[in-house]
């Protein structure tokens, strides 16, 4: 029990480390401590484990997140703009949150996917045997994990930008 506390702690800490924290290096140069390749190697299985269910996580988030998008766009950001043109009132900065919005939802929606095949290939990189390719593509698919994050940060800034303009517009500002 005390060694399984122990092994849970280890993957606690050492997984977010490795899927969010560490360094990029150029190449040729050691990636990985001998440290870590022990850990990998001695914790192979659980590591797997733990990115099979990050991937499941992920998976689910995604399609929450791009309905949640999809519905913002289509419900409340395209009509607001289809019935101001069509009352011919101008808007250009509602326009141009609503291009953008647009344009980083495509960029989630693609990132997402480069993020998710990372992901997959690390998956199914042999960590006992290729401990050096495996942190290879772990430090990759934290990159791109990276950039989804991101995206999602954007549209949140999109979203409360579009609040804020339509606050402005019905009081006249």
């Amino acid at each position: 029990m005390k060694n399984l506390k122990r092994f849970l702690l280890l993957v606690i800490v050492f997984l977010p480390i490795l899927l969010l924290g560490g360094n990029v290096f150029a190449e040729g140069e050691s990636s990985i401590t001998d440290s870590q390749r022990a850990i990998i190697v001695d914790h192979c299985d659980t590591i797997k484990d733990s990115l099979k269910s990050l991937q499941k996580v992920d998976s689910r988030s995604r399609v929450y997140l791009g309905r949640y998008y999809e519905a913002i766009l289509t419900n409340f950001i395209t009509p607001l703009n289809l019935r101001l043109v069509e009352n011919n009132i101008s808007n250009s900065k509602l326009l141009d949150n609503q291009t953008n919005f647009a344009n980083r939802r495509i960029n989630f929606v693609n990132d997402f996917i480069t993020y998710q095949q990372a992901l997959e290939e690390l998956v199914h990189t042999d960590c006992k045997g290729q401990p050096d390719k495996f942190y290879e593509k772990l430090v990759l698919a934290r990159e791109k994990r990276k950039v989804v994050n991101r995206d999602v940060t954007k549209l949140r800034e999109y979203t409360e930008e579009q609040k804020k303009l339509v606050e402005e517009m019905k009081n006249g500002k």
